[in-house]
């Protein structure tokens, strides 16, 4: 059985990857407290001690509002961190999976991106993935980069997870209508990982389930499928004062690659609703 290491192993991808892969793979997760991906010798150090076959590094600093106020954390963890995870990959020849994001575009495309699409990221959360996936490409010879975007899934706390248990506690929400993307079901994205993993793909790919969507229809689903009463009030990105980075207007993901390979991708709106039903069985 092959050895799969996990960075960033108390995440919503992390957790789950260790839950999902560990049918097929001896895992091993390192949450950051256990893998301090900053510290070079220390992930040399593991990763020499147990040989993994393959690494998934999920480990990230992804609060884009935080990553903007505190750029000199984001570029180290996100940027300076996956240069370390990379560097301890080759030396054992592992096979490097990362995942990035739909921020290192600037979202001015209008329609979905692909993975030919030249990045220009608005935030340093962006900029810290986009170098984080500079240091992959250049220093890993066995890599896979996985765009991805607006991860929900159960025991999650980003926003994308946590809008249906607000949306239970409040008479009403508001939700921006100019800020448009893919979901992606991390049950779904794991699958995917697994899928790629047996058939060695290498290179960069897309992956979100099909389809996109504003936070604004995002949240008129969720009311829908749970059959709520909350008043969901359209707003725009720049009535949030509080938020700091700016976000790529529409960053939908092109996934006719990953598909070409025979991968079949659920609508966002299948899998939302297989998520709302396992929360709430």
């Amino acid at each position: 059985m092959k050895k799969i290491l996990i960075t960033g192993g108390k995440g919503l991808v992390g957790r789950n990857a260790g839950e999902i892969l560990s049918d097929d793979f001896e895992v091993f997760s390192f949450g950051k407290d256990e893998l301090d991906i900053t510290d070079r010798e220390n992930v040399i150090k593991i990763f020499n001690e147990i040989k993994p076959d393959i690494v998934l590094h999920s480990g990230a600093l992804t609060d884009v509002d935080l990553c903007e106020e505190n750029p000199e954390k984001a570029y180290l963890v996100n940027s300076f961190g996956t240069q370390n995870v990379s560097v301890a990959s080759q030396n054992i020849k592992a096979y490097l999976i990362y995942l990035s994001t739909d921020f290192i575009f600037d979202g001015k495309k209008n329609s979905p991106y692909s993975e030919y699409d030249i990045p220009n990221p608005l935030s340093i959360y962006g900029k810290s993935k986009l170098l984080g996936e500079y240091f992959v490409s250049h220093l890993s010879d066995k890599f896979l980069i996985i765009r991805t975007s607006r991860i929900f899934g159960k025991g999650g706390r980003n926003f994308a997870s946590k809008i249906p248990f607000l949306m239970k506690e409040k008479e009403k929400i508001f939700l921006t209508e100019d800020i448009i993307n893919s979901p992606t079901y991390v049950v779904d994205l794991v699958n995917t990982i697994k899928f790629l993993i047996k058939k060695e793909v290498f290179g960069i790919l897309n992956f979100s389930n099909k389809g996109f969507c504003s936070w604004f229809d995002y949240g008129k689903k969720i009311k829908e499928f749970l059959g709520l009463e909350t008043e969901i009030i359209p707003v725009k990105f720049k009535d949030f004062k509080e938020k700091k980075a700016q976000r790529p207007p529409f960053s939908a993901l092109n996934t006719e690659l990953i598909e070409s390979l025979g991968f079949k991708i659920p609508d966002w709106e299948y899998s939302l609703k297989v998520f709302l039903e396992e929360i709430w069985k």
